[in-house]
């Protein structure tokens, strides 16, 4: 029997992406759907837009963040799985049933991501370190069961926090390649990266492996890891929101312990999602290893050069 998914679509402040965008989710042809738009406080007329097509809309009196607007969606429906799109993704009307097809197959999926069609995949459903909720199924309780969304990193890093928390958890993530979508990356965000998402992705990334190493790992990779980011910091784009990120990480100690012993009162598994970064997509090798990550970038750049 046919699972009813609600199509939650998160925006803010997105009326030129929802004109180009919502009406290929709104052709899907799973039959049992509903499309919603979550709307995080826009000024836009992106509200407008969307009653103007007849969709549902749950309306946010501000900014949120996604974190918040997707346990908003979460707790606002009962279905069984519920799936995510940013407003900034193509959808083929045939795109969410190979998502159903893989989730149905194992209870211990708990959530499958659409491939976005310049990653270069064949046409199994892969495990992989963490979903993006631009165009993802996730199992409701599932997610509800482990805590939800992180709101405290508001946006950047959140779902991989959360495909981690799942896979302590003993759940499984994977990526259905039959399910391919076009993502505008960071249509949102269009003068990226400002110096409010370059404080975000850089601390939310830090905290995220502050959170999940091991002890080993803390006294080991986290701290050259932190002095690179710092040199680097110096290099690109909103220095200053990048240095403040990584100085507001001493800030964060009670939040990481609180966290830490969450993630270990909810565990049967070790960190087996670490050991699945470092290719084309999931380019973080240096979680794992920063010699190794080095000598793997030094050698590609030799080698590019000769």
């Amino acid at each position: 029997m046919m699972e009813e998914i609600p199509i939650v679509v998160l925006n803010y402040n997105g009326l030129e992406l929802l004109k180009k965008y919502l009406t290929s989710v709104l052709e899907t042809r799973y039959p049992y759907k509903e499309v919603v738009v979550v709307d995080n406080g826009s000024n836009d007329s992106s509200k407008e837009y969307v009653k103007s097509l007849g969709v549902r809309l749950i309306s946010l009196d501000k900014n949120y963040g996604p974190a918040y607007a997707r346990n908003v969606a979460l707790k606002t429906f009962k279905n069984k799985f519920i799936a995510f799109l940013d407003n900034d993704v193509w959808t083929p009307p045939d795109w969410l049933d190979p998502l159903v097809e893989t989730i149905t197959s194992d209870d211990k999926i708990a959530a499958v991501q659409s491939l976005y069609t310049d990653w270069p995949y064949g046409e199994q459903p892969r495990l992989i370190p963490w979903f993006s909720t631009a165009s993802a199924l996730v199992r409701r309780e599932e997610i509800l069961k482990v805590g939800g969304f992180d709101e405290h990193y508001f946006f950047y890093w959140e779902d991989t926090e959360l495909s981690w928390r799942l896979y302590r958890a003993g759940y499984k993530i994977l990526m259905v390649p039959k399910s391919k979508v076009h993502h505008e990356a960071h249509g949102t965000f269009k003068k990226l990266p400002s110096p409010f998402t370059s404080y975000l992705t850089l601390r939310n990334q830090m905290l995220l492996l502050l959170t999940y190493y091991d002890l080993s790992q803390l006294l080991t990779i986290f701290p050259i890891l932190y002095i690179i980011r710092f040199v680097q910091s110096f290099k690109g784009p909103n220095r200053l929101a990048q240095i403040k990120a990584l100085l507001s990480l001493f800030k964060e100690a009670k939040y990481v312990a609180t966290k830490r012993k969450y993630i270990k009162e909810i565990s049967n598994q070790g960190n087996v999602f670490l050991q699945m970064l470092g290719d084309q997509v999931f380019g973080y090798e240096e979680f794992t290893s920063v010699r190794r990550a080095i000598i793997k970038r030094y050698l590609k750049t030799k080698i590019f050069k000769e």
